[in-house]
């Protein structure tokens, strides 16, 4: 959307800079030195390259400085430049080709401020005679632009240029005056908030310069149904429910994945899971992962109970139990188990005082034991099909040409 945004903002500059060019002073005149005293009027040579036709400009009384300046191009239009004496341009106008009766509808006229450069305002019309646009220079420099539907009333669009040139706010409405999308600059990024025909918001794009905030709506066009966060290096992808409570958070990098599942907006479990395709870096490619880690959670996050898995051959290689506990109050007793990559059978378990703390107790196995590793719950070994945000990159702030 702002791409799209960006390109009617651009359009708007870079007509206003290109009209300059486009009636700037042109060849010489043919008249000039042909005849021994001068004309009122000459006739330029026509510029290819401005897709001009025919340049005839008449002269104040000095018969040096330009008075009126008419231009006709090669798409049938013409255009009219009214000079001052000292020879900048005052007011700017161009009309629709000549209609089958010969009259001329305007199509755009501006006054130019006493540098003969910079506009004043400006009056589009359509080809019924409707106005079409409508702008004006503001004190600091920036220019606010409306524009109409064909029957010049309803308004289409609101744009507002900052000194720079640089787009600060554009919102595009429908026929019966809601809005379409919203696109502003704010101190820290750039929002871009789309709507649906009762103008509830359907998805806010937010762009900084280190990251991208890209938020989908649920129908109510406040509370948020799906929210991609992305970073320089990592993307963040949290799903909610209709009250508003996160269902679930996806944690994005170059190599894996982690998954934390809800309920009631409350911790619930913990999914790691490594990424196997990583020159998959276009959105469109299909990204492969695979389960090395699963935990049962506390209220608060921590792990109760911890699974890993040896990726090369996919056997459990450790169980935690406890740690929960023992990140609170630095003393529970933490228990760990670890498996042989090889058998699959438990070969050493081991019991501390804390994370960090001593141990209370130490047991070797062997595969003559034949320990298998603890039931693994169902729910912590299903993926769940949520949608997956593009590669994270490092974002850029997007051009305001598009």
């Amino acid at each position: 959307m702002w791409r799209k945004a960006s390109f009617t903002l651009a359009f708007i500059v870079l007509a206003l800079a290109g009209s300059v060019m486009l009636f700037a002073t042109g060849p010489v005149s043919l008249t000039d030195g042909a005849f021994p005293d001068r004309t009122r009027t000459g006739i330029g040579l026509p510029d290819a390259s401005l897709a001009q036709e025919q340049r005839i400009t008449e002269y104040w009384d000095d018969l040096i400085t330009p008075k009126v300046t008419t231009l006709l191009y090669n798409n049938g239009e013409l255009g009219v430049d009214h000079h001052r004496r000292s020879g900048t341009i005052q007011l700017r106008e161009l009309f629709y080709p000549e209609a089958p009766d010969g009259t001329r509808q305007l199509k755009a006229s501006a006054a130019v401020a006493v540098d003969g450069h910079t506009y004043v305002s400006d009056t589009g019309y359509h080809p019924n005679g409707k106005t079409q646009r409508e702008g004006w220079l503001l004190a600091d420099g920036g220019y606010e632009v409306k524009t109409f539907f064909d029957d010049g009333v309803s308004k289409s669009a609101d744009y507002l240029i900052g000194p720079k040139g640089e787009a600060l706010y554009e919102a595009l409405f429908r026929r019966d005056g809601t809005k379409v999308s919203v696109a502003k600059q704010n101190t820290l990024s750039f929002d871009v908030t789309t709507y649906d025909e009762q103008e509830r918001a359907t998805r806010m794009l937010s762009t900084s310069r280190y990251w991208t905030r890209d938020t989908i709506y649920y129908p109510d066009g406040v509370t948020k149904k799906r929210e991609f966060l992305m970073d320089s290096y990592l993307t963040t992808a949290s799903f909610f429910a209709p009250n508003g409570k996160v269902e679930q958070t996806r944690v994005f990098n170059n190599w894996q994945m982690i998954a934390t599942f809800y309920e009631d907006g409350v911790p619930s479990y913990r999914q790691t899971w490594r990424l196997l395709t990583p020159d998959a870096v276009k959105p469109e490619d299909k990204r492969e992962y695979q389960l090395i880690e699963a935990a049962e959670l506390n209220d608060f996050g921590n792990p109760s109970w911890r699974v890993t898995w040896d990726w090369t051959t996919k056997r459990v290689s450790m169980i935690e139990i406890g740690m929960d506990k023992a990140s609170r109050d630095l003393v529970s007793q933490v228990t760990r188990k670890w498996y042989n990559r090889e058998t699959g059978f438990l070969d050493l378990m081991l019991v501390k005082k804390g994370e960090y703390g001593p141990e209370v107790s130490r047991q070797t196995f062997t595969a003559e034991d034949a320990i298998l590793p603890d039931e693994i719950p169902a729910y912590l070994l299903e993926p769940v099909d949520y949608e997956v945000p593009p590669k994270p990159v490092p974002p850029v702030m997007p051009s305001p040409w598009g």
